[in-house]
């Protein structure tokens, strides 16, 4: 996957050169300008031409990655980095819940959130419980944010503009029994 920055005379869904096809999805536009940025997946011919199902999975895949890395990396609380990995979602969650249990009885309570621009450990210690619930919702909120992009992402597409590009696959549809 490629983010390309171009006009609309640099962007063709499919492209397809003597070595690749270059399938291209999620054109945006760049303000109020001529420019538009779009992502491009390259398939090798080599390793076999892609049909309209490898075609749609890479896209869908890609969009589920990026997704997952916004999630992962992206959110930001007190203008501090938050790292949403797997492992700090499950942690926040249970520290969250033992000290709702507790009445905030369980606090303080100390996290590695993230890291600072020169890749130094950020620690926050929590010692009220309005503010740990203010963390552990924003945190919530952020990621269904993002999933709820992704998905919007996903919905546009309209995959049906692709299949004239793989001719292949609508034969071997009509000729299966």
């Amino acid at each position: 996957m490629n983010k390309v920055f171009g006009t609309l005379n640099d962007y063709a869904l499919v492209k397809e050169d003597a070595s690749r096809v270059v399938v291209s999805y999620d054109l945006e536009r760049v303000g109020d300008s001529d420019n538009y940025t779009w992502y491009e997946i390259y398939f090798y011919k080599k390793q076999g031409k892609p049909n309209f199902e490898k075609a749609k999975d890479a896209i869908l895949n890609d969009i589920n990655d990026r997704t997952d890395e916004k999630i992962l990396s992206g959110m930001v609380w007190n203008e501090k980095k938050v790292w949403l990995s797997s492992e700090n979602q499950f942690n926040f969650k249970a520290e969250y819940d033992l000290a709702v249990q507790t009445q905030g009885q369980s606090l303080p309570t100390t996290f590695k959130i993230g890291e600072d621009d020169e890749k130094k450990p950020v620690y926050y210690e929590f010692t009220e419980m309005d503010e740990f619930t203010n963390f552990y919702l924003a945190s919530i909120a952020y990621i269904k944010s993002c999933l709820e992009e992704g998905w919007q992402k996903k919905d546009s597409i309209d995959f049906d503009v692709y299949k004239p590009y793989f001719p292949e696959d609508n034969n071997s549809n009509n000729n299966a029994e």
